[in-house]
Order: C-alpha cells, then sequence, then structure tokens
C-alpha cells in the first residue's frame, strides 16, 4: 500500500466532497494573478470567483488564497492577497468550492489522531552514542514502543541481528517526565563510543505541509475525513442539512468498515503511561 501526501489526499477528498480542480498557470504571471490555458473558453466568467487556491507544489506551495475574479478569455485567475514573488511556471495549484484547503487539512489530521494508537508505524533511531559508566539514556524522541536495542559492532553502522542484539531481559523502560532506556550493568556490557540502534513503533506524525508523508491506509483517510467534513456543515434543517447528513452517514459506514484494517499489534515496551 503505498504512502501518500497531504495534497494527494486532499485533491481526493475535494473531488469526493466538492468541486476542485487542479491545474498548472501557463502566463500572465503576477504576484496575484495568473493564466490557465486549461480552464480558458471552458468556464464562464466569475466562476471561480470566492474559491479557495491552493498553491501545492512549486515556488508558492503551502499557500491559500482567495479568488476574486476569474475572466474566461485566457483563463485569467486573479486572487488575494499578494504573494511575495510573482507566480510561475514551477507552481500546481488546486480550486476548491466549498470547504478550504484548511479545513480539508483538519479533517486529515483528525482522522490521523482517531487512529493514532491503532495504525502505528516502525520507526528505528540509532542517534544515541554509549558513554563511559553510563547505564541511562534518554529515549529519543517519538517512540510509543520499544522493541529491540541493538549495540553497534566494531564496525561502524553495522548491527549484528543477533551477536550486537541487547537481551530483552536486560534492559527496561524508567518511566517519568523523560522517559530512559536503563541497561543492567551487571549483564550488558556497553562499549564506550558506540552507538544504539532502537528498534520500535512511533504513531504517524501530524501533516502540515502539502509534501508531508501519511502512511495509514489512504482509504480510511479520505472516508473519515469525508465524514467530518459533512458533519462540521450540518446545522438547521432542510435540503442541504439532509444532503449532509446522508452523505456524513455513508462516509462514516465506509471509514469504519476500513477502520478494521488497520490495526498495528504493539511490540516490545510502551515508552509512556
Amino acid at each position: 500500500m503505498a504512502n501518500k501526501i497531504l495534497s494527494a489526499l486532499r485533491q481526493e477528498i475535494g473531488r469526493w466532497t466538492s468541486s476542485m480542480i487542479t491545474g498548472t498557470p501557463s502566463g500572465g504571471y503576477g504576484i496575484n494573478t495568473f493564466q490557465c490555458s486549461t480552464l480558458a473558453d471552458i468556464y464562464s466568467d466569475d466562476f471561480f470567483n470566492d474559491w479557495w487556491l491552493r498553491f501545492y507544489a512549486g515556488t508558492h506551495k503551502d499557500t491559500t488564497k482567495r479568488v476574486t475574479d476569474f475572466a474566461d478569455t485566457n483563463g485569467v485567475v486573479t486572487f488575494k492577497s499578494d504573494l511575495a514573488t510573482a507566480v510561475d511556471v514551477t507552481d500546481l495549484f488546486e480550486l476548491h468550492k466549498d470547504f478550504t484547503p484548511e479545513e480539508i487539512n483538519a479533517a486529515i489530521n483528525a482522522a490521523i489522531t482517531m487512529v493514532e494508537n491503532e495504525a502505528l508505524q516502525d520507526k528505528v533511531d540509532a542517534t544515541l552514542e554509549t558513554t563511559a559508566d553510563t547505564y541511562e539514556y534518554d529515549i529519543p524522541t517519538g517512540f510509543l514502543f520499544i522493541d529491540q536495542i541493538f549495540q553497534e559492532s566494531g564496525t561502524a553502522d553495522r548491527y549484528s541481528p543477533t551477536a550486537d542484539l541487547i537481551d530483552f531481559k536486560h534492559w527496561r523502560i524508567l518511566h517519568g517526565t523523560t522517559p530512559k532506556i536503563w541497561f543492567d550493568n551487571d549483564l550488558v556490557t556497553l562499549t564506550t563510543g558506540r552507538n544504539l540502534r532502537v528498534v520500535g513503533q512511533t504513531v504517524q506524525a501530524q501533516l502540515s505541509l502539502d509534501a508531508s508523508t501519511c502512511a495509514i491506509k489512504p482509504s480510511f483517510i479520505v472516508y473519515q475525513a469525508k465524514a467530518l467534513l459533512h458533519q462540521s456543515r450540518i446545522r438547521g434543517s432542510g435540503s442541504d442539512f439532509e444532503e449532509h447528513q446522508s452523505q456524513m452517514v455513508m462516509a462514516q459506514t465506509l471509514a469504519d468498515k476500513e477502520r478494521k484494517t488497520i490495526g498495528v499489534t504493539p511490540r516490545g515496551r510502551k515508552v509512556t503511561y
């Protein structure tokens, strides 16, 4: 199952929840305008007015603006507020109608949080270096569980799966404000200046940039975020209320089905309680 970046997840959700298109500027580059030949003569004047513009790659990636005018001749898009530099050929953009890119991003991150302790991710760190007469070490950030610890062999960055593995019974985790790994100095010989390779599990990090990668099953993230977005629009009564409610129920049903397939069994000792 391939990992997906934030912008790819957002675009898939955008297609499921509202009108959303992607494009590439093709000329007329300015700090608040550009032309897009694929939009020209297809959409009418003012069609994209008040839509949200998101640059998701290129010079202006991770930037959201609001469209103030669209002209069908040459596909001219005008937006506010001004960029620091002019739009250029490297920029790729999305246009969203019903949900802002920030709303969709927030829904994606909320979906991640909902299953972060179920969809555990493998994590390896080899930054700890042993020092003389020291048998307690701060645990590298990000670990939720630790399963194995290896001591570097006589050759730098080499770790034998058997000879360099420190017995699970000979170390434990000291819980507290700053969790530490404690080694039994009667049973473990740590050679000064060698690195420790810590193997365990972590949670999926929140996605802050459009190129940030999510390793959780994309179908769950898409369905769950879609359900959350429609839930946020359930207000009052009438056809709009009913439409969002029915879309939320369908998306949540699919999300619950996908959630059953993403569980990962914890391995080793838990770092914090």
